[in-house]
């Protein structure tokens, strides 16, 4: 897998196909990100530049440059590691400048918070002038209702994922053939082994479709017995303990 860097402007200026490792995460209800792991060559130092695009033309999404760092080991040299996020992340540059109570259509207030906040702000300087909205005609997500109230100074990322999360649907924010920042609610297959709608997916090392993984069984932060607190009368709280002690 190779990965193509775009500049600012969209236009590809190179391709990184040397590499020790490259770790490509798409998330549906969160932000993918990805690590470069690679010598440090002087071509990826000046073409890996924060805010540039990194394309997998594996995946649909396109990933933003955030750093990287050069690390030094005696026995082995230097090392470049460079990491970022998807596209997703650019809503994390936005936060709410008003309360909202969001009422009704779950979509169509989702979108409400982009135009307010990223599409067609008051305030000119917010608008990121390529970002669109692109609507879903899915049953499953028209018909989802919304009725919450946010705050001042919330984060509009932090809002719609947990939105998306608590309604089981995805969002994503693609680059478009125009170079837009395009985004849309989905809502993916059900390919569990409990269904029996979809073809079912598992992973498992007996099937030879997992590269390494990892098991592990620990009782650091297990408790056994609360000790419940009622309300404070008289500067006194009464207190139980439930359960045995071990």
């Amino acid at each position: 897998m190779d990965a193509l860097i775009l500049n600012e402007a969209f236009e590809a200026i190179f391709i990184v196909d040397s590499f020790e490792s490259l770790i490509w995460t798409d998330r549906d209800q969160e932000a993918g990100d990805f690590e470069i792991y690679c010598f440090p060559a002087p071509e990826v130092l000046e073409n890996a530049k924060a805010d540039y695009y990194l394309v997998n033309p594996e995946s649909e999404h396109v990933m933003i440059i955030e750093g990287s760092e050069i690390t030094t080991d005696a026995e082995d040299g230097n090392r470049l590691i460079i990491t970022g996020q998807s596209l997703e992340s650019i809503l994390n540059r936005r936060i709410l400048f008003d309360q909202i109570t969001l009422s009704g259509n779950l979509q169509n207030e989702i979108e409400r918070i982009l135009k307010e906040n990223i599409i067609e702000p008051e305030d000119e300087s917010r608008k990121i002038s390529n970002f669109i909205f692109v609507e879903s005609d899915d049953p499953r997500i028209t018909e989802l209702e919304i009725d919450t109230q946010y705050s001042q100074g919330q984060n509009i990322y932090d809002m719609i994922a947990k939105l998306c999360s608590t309604n089981k649907i995805g969002f994503k924010v693609v680059l478009t053939d125009n170079f837009e920042f395009a985004f849309s609610l989905y809502k993916g297959q059900d390919r569990s082994y409990e269904q029996d709608i979809n073809p079912y997916v598992i992973f498992s090392p007996n099937f030879e479709n997992m590269i390494n993984s990892d098991y592990i069984e620990s009782k650091k932060d297990y408790k056994n017995v609360p000790l419940v607190a009622g309300e404070e009368v008289n500067s006194i709280i009464k207190t139980k303990l439930v359960g045995a002690v071990s």
